[in-house]
């Protein structure tokens, strides 16, 4: 049987937090957040790399995020540089 990428990405974020009884919203949330944390002012393709989550996962989860003001972006010609809100 042949995984498509659909499937190992799921498989790869199921099995980072296997233990934990979070919905997979909330494990992608909080390694955004992490991320962000650790490499603000980051793209989307940076952020979905180190999340190893296709491009358009990342963006979806990033507006989610923003629309929770949790995440903002500020657009730098065509590149949306995204960091933690600021409290």
């Amino acid at each position: 049987m042949i995984s498509t990428s659909a499937d190992l990405t799921r498989k790869s974020l199921l099995n980072i937090n296997d233990s934990s009884n979070g919905t997979l919203l909330e494990v992608i949330e909080e390694r955004i957040i992490s991320s962000l944390g650790d490499k603000p002012n980051s793209s989307i393709s940076e952020i979905a790399k180190d999340l190893r989550v296709n491009r358009s996962t990342a963006s979806k989860y990033l507006h989610v995020l923003r629309a929770k003001k949790k995440v903002a972006f500020r657009q730098v010609g065509p590149v949306k540089l995204w960091s933690l809100e600021e409290q």
